[in-house]
């Protein structure tokens, strides 16, 4: 005990002589060294409380060593299949492990991949922390398990198809048979190739469901819309009838909202608007084509979840490496 306060002691004498930027070095090796430490601790109660087979569910299971950065691996007799704490997780055979736990606080924020890298030093390229980012979002798509109930709005919404970063169009083999353009909207009206739709539905509480349609028939929407909503609950729309077809297809009752800048029309609920889903929807375009300059439609079920996550304010960091853990 005497020897570990000695050389606490010492170590704090010679910080102490360090200039400002040595003492900044230090923290972030010691912030880094205590985050892997602690994800390191996660990791290992998670083999702890390991009991049954991850591939097939039996729980003959016994240890199978360790891997290269430590954490505990398992052999399944029944499957013959090995698997570890990570497996099933997006951390499976992710490198830097103490870096995981800070990129995931930092993705609350919406930090470029470049400020990234230069100014909050993440030694990871770009390609890396691009493809950090949607292993991680890829989880946050899922929509809540409890269904919509009460006063639920729902409304649909359009994004400018996206190839972002497709090399189609240099390769003589292009995705749409157009010229490659930069940035702009689309360049035919109407909903085409060109756009994609999208269906989001909320209610009082703050559950948000969402997806993308494959077109705007009202079968289609009517089939993904039911299961999400409880019957008995009051659905809130505009004009489109397919949300008519979905309260009846529910057992539920069906308002057309206000529309706005206009005189309420027959049928009309006076005071009632989708007010809650039009804010989402700014809250979601001034993400996918402001602060991140349009993103590919390949992506954009995960912006979606990033926005949503960000919009109900829950915690990113710790807490949702907690989570992506556990699922």
């Amino acid at each position: 005990m005497m020897r570990t306060k000695g050389s606490t002691e010492l170590l704090k004498r010679k910080l102490a002589k360090l200039s400002t930027k040595d003492v900044l070095d230090v923290q972030a090796f010691v912030a880094d060294l205590v985050s892997q430490q602690a994800t390191d601790v996660a990791l290992e109660r998670r083999s702890t409380d390991t009991k049954t087979c991850l591939h097939c569910g039996d729980s003959k299971i016994q240890r199978w060593g360790r891997s290269k950065a430590g954490t505990q691996r398992f052999k399944c007799q029944n499957c013959k299949a090995t698997f570890g704490a990570t497996t099933g997780t997006p951390f499976y055979r992710l490198r830097k492990r103490h870096l995981w736990s800070r990129y995931l606080g930092l993705m609350g924020h919406h930090v470029a991949l470049w400020r990234l890298r230069d100014e909050y030093d993440l030694p990871l390229s770009i390609p890396t922390l691009h493809r950090w980012r949607h292993r991680f979002l890829s989880r946050l798509t899922t929509n809540p398990s409890q269904p919509l109930a009460g006063m639920v709005e729902a409304d649909e919404k359009f994004f400018r198809t996206s190839f972002k970063g497709a090399r189609g169009w240099k390769r003589k083999n292009p995705p749409q048979l157009r010229r490659a353009r930069r940035r702009g909207n689309a360049q035919v009206r109407g909903l085409g190739e060109q756009q994609v739709p999208t269906l989001t539905a909320v209610d009082r509480s703050g559950a948000i469901y969402q997806t993308r349609l494959s077109d705007m028939k009202h079968d289609t929407i009517v089939h993904t819309m039911s299961p999400w909503v409880e019957s008995d609950s009051i659905i809130c729309s505009d004009g489109n009838d397919a949300y008519a077809k979905v309260a009846s297809a529910t057992g539920c009752e069906h308002i057309k909202a206000k529309v706005k800048n206009r005189n309420t029309a027959r049928g009309n609920a006076v005071g009632l608007s989708i007010g809650r889903i039009d804010a989402y929807h700014r809250d979601v375009e001034n993400l996918v084509n402001r602060r991140c300059m349009g993103v590919s439609t390949h992506y954009l079920m995960n912006y979606f979840g990033w926005a949503r996550r960000i919009t109900q304010h829950r915690a990113f960091g710790d807490d949702l490496f907690a989570e992506l853990l556990a699922a």
